[in-house]
């Protein structure tokens, strides 16, 4: 072998080491970036498939609105039935931290919980 076929076959095998490296990564880190953030409220309405709250004192979330519509997709057709969440429920609302600006505000959440 002369030595640009060396050096082409040791290129292509750093190549596929970077390869490699590159798409492990994708793979063990698929998802984990994601941030989910909690914050707890009261339950001001109900409204079938979604539900108005009032974030509590000294949330971050009570600085972007005083009210927020909370969704909770099952996938990307359907939503949760939150109907079991009353008036004056006590709340947990877990979501990425994307808050859309809007009034009331609406975040989609990952879940939400009674925890009275």
């Amino acid at each position: 072998m002369n030595k640009k076929s060396i050096l082409w076959i040791i290129l292509l095998i750093l190549a596929a080491i970077i390869l490699i490296t590159f798409v492990r990564y994708l793979i063990q880190n698929n998802g984990e970036n994601i941030e989910k953030v909690s914050f707890n409220a009261t339950v001001i309405e109900n409204m079938g498939n979604s539900i108005l709250v009032n974030p509590e004192e000294g949330s971050l979330e009570l600085n972007s609105s005083d009210k927020i519509v909370v969704r909770v997709p099952v996938d990307n057709a359907i939503l949760k039935d939150l109907s079991e969440f009353i008036e004056g429920s006590k709340v947990k609302i877990t979501y990425d931290g994307m808050i859309m600006e809007s009034y009331p505000a609406q975040i989609n959440a990952y879940d939400a919980e009674i925890i009275n």
